[in-house]
């Protein structure tokens, strides 16, 4: 993607985040994205080259952290309801939705394009907890960065840090009654569990 929009790799890493937001809450579309980027270096873009950004955006997550989604499976086996929260515009979350057949395990998902709210916003966790009709202490909540769980831990919401599915497994089966890898299987006393799609992504390129 870089190297498309003629920028070097970690100026354009840095832009590429800088001005996520907005095209994750679903303020500006993927054509305005991608030119405001290209913009911050006076910078323009062909109708073409847009659609290969597109097209090169939505391919970068096509590597799932197969760990994560046997994790999903597993819960979903043992009848935990499961709800998949992630940051993601429109364009990509369209891509996700009709390339992961994994998504079947999950009774919602809800991408931050569709809320106009994006993590780690209390609205976003405020719209799910009214999706989910679900009281925060009764949600397990994972996510691959602090503020993100920090946010939700602020709404009361169980929140656990996740790395590796090895050391969030351990962590898990120390708090609450859920099944984890190689784990003992048992029932949950949590109603959802929410884990975020970003932790399936590649970094920008």
């Amino acid at each position: 993607m870089a190297l498309v929009c003629g920028i070097v790799d970690e100026r354009f890493s840095e832009l590429y985040w800088k001005l996520r937001p907005p095209y994750d809450r679903g303020d500006i579309d993927g054509p305005a994205y991608w030119t405001a980027v290209v913009r911050q270096q006076e910078l323009d873009l062909s109708k073409d080259q847009i659609a290969t950004l597109i097209k090169l955006d939505s391919e970068s997550i096509t590597r799932p952290n197969q760990g994560a989604v046997q994790w999903a499976e597993l819960l979903h086996r043992a009848g935990i309801p499961l709800a998949l929260l992630s940051n993601m515009p429109f364009e990509l979350s369209r891509y996700v939705t009709k390339s992961f057949q994994s998504l079947s395990t999950f009774e919602y998902v809800i991408y931050s394009c569709d809320y106009r709210s994006i993590k780690p916003e209390p609205a976003i966790y405020r719209n799910c907890l009214e999706l989910l009709k679900a009281a925060p202490q009764d949600i397990l909540y994972l996510d691959d960065r602090a503020e993100n769980i920090e946010a939700a831990a602020c709404l009361g919401i169980n929140s656990v840090l996740f790395d590796t599915v090895e050391k969030t497994a351990a962590r898990v089966e120390s708090r609450f009654d859920i099944p984890v890898p190689g784990g003992r299987c048992r029932q949950s006393n949590s109603q959802y569990s929410s884990i975020s799609g970003r932790s399936n992504r590649t970094d920008p390129d």
